[in-house]
């Protein structure tokens, strides 16, 4: 027996990239599984382009496929969206899946993704591979969040099949397409998927840490499952985009227990600085973001969230590489994330 999965695709604003929006609902209707044990739930964001109709009248003919719609008035955010889509799921589905409208499921995806969570219960989340859609070069195969509180993503640009052959754990699934046990969820966050005033990024490895501290873990599996085009959606405002992967970081800096908390403040200041050179704009975005970080991580700190994030699979930053930070120099940043990368690969496989 197959057990009930309920699908959450948030849209925003997509009519520009309609064809992809629209293979991405058909990857869902013709997926290899019980038709009665899964359901679609679109969750409109307040789009005000038409794709909202578009969408709707592309699923009105879809008639064999178990969905609900959901028009809101605003944009809630990637986090604010997928809390309404969780809200709204069938009580008796077991699991959750994240899927963006800009990302297509193969069709043995989902079953993929559940045999392995049915087989592993101590497993809060997973995610297989995802690839750049068309291609077979992987887009993500799983994040890791290191000390400084920036992401990795594993396996990115490496072509698929993988030297990766078992399962391993991941600090967070990537929001794209990732499975959680739902019962998991309720117990660690309540009836919600994510901290709604992160709104959007880095609120999948929010997540993925709060699991982690709750006593719950997350894997990555090296089967593809999926396809993607990254950043349809959010790429089209650059600096409102820098705005909230700064705001988010240092709110993070602000709600864990990472042991260089003063010195990611001290990286997003000289960051305000750097950025000065490609003119007023970015850098007022980001001093924005500080500022409204800082107290963003206060006003949780009082609601009482607050992480440890070294029961997390955490990448370690020794002191003597700190520093590598710091740098303007595109040659040290390249070095620091091979370093950090090679390191990681290497812990995984256990090579030396």
């Amino acid at each position: 027996m197959w057990p009930k999965v309920s699908i959450i695709w948030l849209n925003y604003n997509s009519s520009k990239f309609m064809p992809i929006v629209l293979r991405s609902l058909e990857s869902v209707a013709e997926l290899d599984y019980p038709p009665d044990k899964y359901e679609l739930i679109v969750v409109d964001n307040g789009s005000t382009d038409g794709s909202y109709e578009k969408i709707k009248d592309f699923l009105e003919k879809k008639s064999n496929l178990r969905r609900k719609v959901i028009r809101l008035t605003g944009n809630l955010g990637f986090t604010g969206g997928n809390n309404v889509g969780f809200a709204a799921r069938d009580e008796e589905s077991k699991y959750v899946l994240l899927l963006n409208n800009d990302a297509l499921l193969f069709q043995g995806g989902l079953k993929t993704l559940v045999e392995h969570a049915e087989n592993n219960d101590h497993v809060a989340g997973l995610q297989g591979v995802v690839l750049r859609y068309g291609t077979r070069i992987i887009d993500t195969a799983g994040g890791y969040v290191d000390e400084m509180l920036h992401t990795y993503v594993l396996g990115s640009n490496e072509e698929f099949p993988w030297i990766l052959r078992n399962p391993v754990y991941v600090s967070y699934t990537d929001g794209s397409c990732s499975l959680y046990r739902v019962e998991k969820i309720l117990k660690c966050l309540g009836n919600r998927l994510f901290v709604e005033e992160f709104f959007s990024y880095g609120d999948d490895n929010v997540l993925g840490l709060m699991l982690w501290d709750y006593g719950y873990k997350l894997a990555s599996i090296p089967e593809a499952v999926a396809e993607h085009v990254r950043g349809l959606t959010s790429g089209r405002l650059p600096f409102f985009s820098a705005y909230l992967c700064t705001r988010n970081r240092v709110t993070l800096a602000c709600t864990t227990n990472t042991r260089y908390k003063s010195l990611v403040l001290l990286h997003v200041i000289r960051n305000v600085v750097t950025s000065t050179r490609f003119g007023t704009n970015l850098a007022q975005y980001l001093l924005r973001a500080l500022v409204d970080g800082v107290r963003l991580g206060n006003k949780l700190k009082n609601k009482g969230l607050f992480i440890d994030i070294y029961k997390a699979p955490l990448i370690k930053i020794p002191p003597e590489k700190v520093a590598i930070y710091f740098t303007t120099k595109s040659t040290l940043k390249r070095y620091r994330d091979k370093w950090i990368i090679r390191n990681l690969t290497s812990k995984l496989l256990n090579l030396k």
